[in-house]
């Protein structure tokens, strides 16, 4: 039969905590000692395992690319190539190009995306023409890939930047009518009507 013995119970004489006193079975010690090597051994195969079966991510953006569009009136073209890493039913592709302010969004597009098995790639292609584009400078293209019809790029996102010249802007068009103006007042004789 375990009888309890009596392992510690010394408590000095300066120190006044409680102190109960530890009983230890015999046996039980070592069932004891067992389960914890047992409950380790699980939670460090928990912490190994688990990661390697979580999947950290739906699909990834591959490229994405935009063309310069150096003078007024051109295109730019943008292109995107996507990877699925699960079973994708039903998700969007939302373009937005920024003005170089950051800020502006001076165009958007969307694009439904097909059914993905693991493993599909997908390409997507669109242009736009700068001609409504505020000003001259680096323009930025996000990208935000999302299940359903949101815009939370839950799948992934991705930037590029872009030239783009779609106007003289309001100094360089300044300077062109003044020199026009000048071109006329300097040519005004050979403008003038003779009269009969």
């Amino acid at each position: 039969m375990n009888e309890p013995i009596l392992v510690s119970e010394t408590v000095p004489s300066h120190d006044r905590r409680v102190v109960s006193s530890v009983y230890e079975f015999e046996g039980v010690g070592m069932l004891t000692r067992s389960v914890r090597a047992g409950i380790s051994a699980v939670a460090i195969f928990a912490l190994l395992a688990v990661p390697a079966f979580a999947q950290t991510s739906k699909g990834t953006i591959t490229s994405l690319t935009a063309s310069d569009a150096p003078n007024q009136g051109d295109s730019v073209r943008v292109r995107s190539g996507e990877r699925a890493d699960v079973k994708i039913s039903n998700s969007n592709l939302w373009y937005q190009i920024f003005a170089p302010d950051g800020v502006t969004v001076v165009a958007t597009h969307t694009t439904n995306m097909p059914k993905m098995k693991a493993g599909d790639t997908y390409s997507d292609s669109w242009s736009t023409s700068n001609s409504s584009f505020p000003s001259i400078g680096t323009y930025t293209v996000r990208l935000c890939w999302s299940t359903g019809n949101s815009h939370n790029c839950d799948i992934d996102s991705a930037s590029t930047t872009f030239y783009s010249v779609p106007s003289l802007g309001p100094f360089f068009s300044l300077i062109a009518l003044a020199l026009v103006a000048f071109w006329i007042w300097r040519r005004r004789r050979d403008f003038a009507l003779e009269v009969a």
